[in-house]
């Protein structure tokens, strides 16, 4: 049984539209994959921006917060590592401010130093 030529080009479309829907939902949620792996591997990311904004996840949250935070990953697991991820921008004050919301925890915690830029 042969579709006629009407059939097979909408058949053909579909086909066609729902690879691009399946392409644009990968491109979405690859980057926010990408962002969580390291969360699989123990390791919670927060990202420090210039502005003295914190960002987990791609949400932002306050720096009065963090205990709170902190808490809750070290009752779920003692095991964890947060990294802080400091934009490039960063003053090194706005870093000495958050410190002593990380030295009232048990977790290991981690400084990632921005990439030097190249003159």
């Amino acid at each position: 049984m042969t579709l006629p030529l009407a059939q097979r080009r909408a058949l053909g479309c579909s086909v066609v539209s729902l690879c691009i829907a399946l392409a644009a939902t990968a491109l979405l949620l690859l980057p926010q994959w990408q962002q969580q792996q390291a969360a699989s591997d123990g390791v919670i990311v927060i990202h420090l921006e210039a502005d003295g904004g914190l960002r987990l996840w791609n949400q932002p949250i306050e720096p009065l917060m963090l205990p709170a935070l902190i808490a809750r990953l070290n009752r779920l697991d003692p095991g964890t590592r947060i990294r802080l991820s400091l934009a490039p921008q960063v003053s090194w004050g706005v870093v000495q401010d958050l410190i002593p919301f990380f030295n009232s925890s048990s977790l290991d915690v981690d400084l990632q130093l921005p990439a030097p830029t190249r003159s």
